[in-house]
Parts: structure tokens; C-alpha cells; sequence
């Protein structure tokens, strides 16, 4: 999908797993401390700032919207993540799938061009819940025009085989023995690598890195 005339932007959506477990793994910690760095790099460059935009939403029981879809050069400080409760992915895909159509809706207004949605989707475990139909619904381009592309990462014992049906451009998940912690440092180095690359040009599109170090690439399952 794309728009008119009008500035070019690629919008991001960094989708975090708050539940109970990622606070018992370190994954909490490795995400407060790299989501200022991922801030640091993209405000210092405004013409990557200029091209792209962020948004944080959280997920555990409920889904939270923490950061709504920003220019990074405009925000002080990225919020933070906090362990809550289960591992509720529907909530997440029910939220983003209305945020994203929120996000188009007002960049059109103010004249923007927009590319496909990214979505980073970071988790550590199994879902609690029947999600695959709220994914469906989200990432179905012939039912929703906005789909946006996702590229997901599981770490500290994540299912390879629900991770790659989670993923629809691609999916990594964490090597056996790879302290989480570690694991989600590099993934959020990555993170930040694919939204300079994919925003620094004059076109700007989803340039997918490769696996991060730590982790393997997993086959997309496409539902």
C-alpha cells in the first residue's frame, strides 16, 4: 500500500512480550536497556527520523499502546517494559491491526506518503491464548489493505514452528543455550540496523537484515 504525494514514511511497530516469564529471563532488563539506544541512533540521524516512525505497544493479558507511532526526534525518552502477566499475542494483533489503521489515517491527513507497515514482534514463550485468527485478520492482505509485514523474534525456549507462522517476511528464533538477555541485545541491535537501512533511502522499504547473532532464521508458515 501507498499513498499520494507527500513526505515519505515507514512506519514501525516494536511488539514486546511483557509476560511474567520475560522478567524471570532477563528479557525485560535487555529491552529497557537497548529501546534508549534504538532512540539514541534514530534522533541522532534526521533524515533516517525524518523517513520513519516508531510506536512501543506491550503485550501480556492486554495489549498497551506505551509509545504512540512518533518521529523519535520528537520524543525525550523511550517508555519502558514491565513484567505483568500471561502471554495474550490475539490482544496484541487486535490492537496493532486498529492502531495501524488510527496511524495511516492521520499521516494521509497531513499529507504523507505511506509504505507497508513493520512490525518487530519479540517474544520469549508459548501463547496463552487462541491468536490465530486475530493474526489472520491482521496480516490478510485481500481483507485488510494495510497488512503490514512482520518480522519476528523468539528467545529463552520460544516455539521455532509459532514463530514462523507469526512471521510474514521473517522469523528468528534464539540458539539453544543463548542467554536471553544477550539474545534480545542483539536482536535490538538489529532492530535499530533495519530501520536505518530500510529508512535511509530515497524510497524508503523494509530491508531485512540478517539473522542476528545468537540466532537462526526459521521457515515462514504462511496460515
Amino acid at each position: 500500500m501507498q499513498e499520494t504525494a507527500g513526505n515519505a514514511v515507514l512506519p514501525f511497530y516494536i511488539l514486546c512480550d511483557e509476560s511474567g516469564s520475560m522478567d524471570a529471563n532477563g528479557g525485560i532488563d535487555a529491552v529497557n536497556r537497548g529501546l534508549p539506544e534504538l532512540h539514541a541512533t534514530i534522533a541522532g540521524d534526521p533524515l533516517v527520523s525524518d523517513k520513519c516512525r516508531i510506536g512501543l505497544i506491550t503485550f501480556s493479558d492486554i495489549a498497551e499502546e506505551l509509545l504512540p507511532l512518533s518521529n523519535l526526534s520528537d520524543v525525550q525518552a523511550m517508555p519502558g517494559c514491565a513484567a505483568k502477566g500471561m502471554t495474550n499475542y490475539g490482544e496484541a494483533f487486535n490492537l496493532l491491526r486498529v492502531l495501524i489503521s488510527r496511524d495511516i489515517a492521520n499521516m494521509k491527513s497531513q499529507g504523507m506518503q505511506v509504505y507497508r507497515p513493520a512490525v518487530f514482534f519479540i517474544t520469549d514463550g508459548e501463547p496463552t491464548d487462541d491468536w490465530e485468527a486475530n493474526h489472520r485478520a491482521l496480516t490478510d492482505k485481500n481483507s485488510n489493505p494495510q497488512a503490514p509485514n512482520i518480522i519476528a523474534f523468539g528467545v529463552a525456549g520460544a516455539n521455532a514452528a509459532v514463530i514462523g507462522k507469526i512471521g510474514t517476511k521473517a522469523a528468528f528464533i534464539a540458539n539453544q543455550g543463548v542467554d536471553p538477555g544477550n539474545a534480545l541485545k542483539e536482536i535490538l541491535k538489529s532492530l535499530t540496523n533495519t530501520i536505518m537501512y530500510s529508512s535511509n533511502s530515497s524510497s524508503p522499504t523494509l530491508i531485512v537484515q540478517q539473522a542476528p547473532p545468537g540466532t537462526t532464521a526459521v521457515p515462514l508458515e504462511i496460515m
